[in-house]
């Protein structure tokens, strides 16, 4: 796990880098136009605490059989269009209307409110490529809706995961 957390640490130093790289000019980031679903870089990543793991060998299991449903489910939108003056839409294949919403800038990284994030998601862009950051509470809400009455509760989830992060990349449609 702990390789997994280097390498999201790794994209966006990597990201933040490509934005303001010391040997060219600052280039101004649009966000304005169609973002679409890079499904190779989506990414979920799971830190356990220390000494809980070994208490839950099943849970961890469960979470780990289930990983890929919670990197589908970050896979949604498959497309993100930002309009003007501070307009951005979700599209999903299987909603027929955009999920709309507003956003504000600051150089390459950006807000978006919406009502499926209505406190907030953050992203960041270098003009190729934006990702969405997934916290620790949208995580674990995914996590909730996999749960069955079969499953440990949701508290020994809370008990057991440390860190819960997400990343969702899109690349620029031209």
């Amino acid at each position: 796990m702990k390789k997994r957390t280097t390498l999201v640490l790794l994209g966006i130093v990597s990201l933040l880098f490509s934005l303001w790289g010391c040997n060219k000019e600052f280039e101004p980031i649009v966000l304005s136009g169609n973002w679409d679903l890079d499904t190779n870089e989506v990414q979920v990543y799971i830190v356990y605490k220390v000494g809980v793991a070994e208490k839950y060998p099943n849970t961890k299991k469960f979470l780990d059989k289930n990983l890929n449903a919670m990197r589908r489910e970050l896979m949604k939108p498959q497309k993100i269009t930002f309009k003007a003056p501070n307009i951005v839409d979700f599209s999903y294949n299987d909603v027929p209307l955009p999920v709309r919403g507003n956003f504000t800038q600051k150089d390459g990284f950006f807000t978006i409110i919406n009502p499926l994030f209505p406190d907030g998601i953050i992203g960041a862009s270098d003009n190729i490529k934006l990702q969405l950051y997934y916290d620790y509470d949208r995580l674990m809400s995914i996590l909730y809706l996999l749960l069955t009455y079969e499953d440990d509760p949701p508290a020994i989830y809370d008990e057991l995961i440390e860190k819960f992060e997400g990343v969702g990349s899109y690349r620029k449609s031209y």
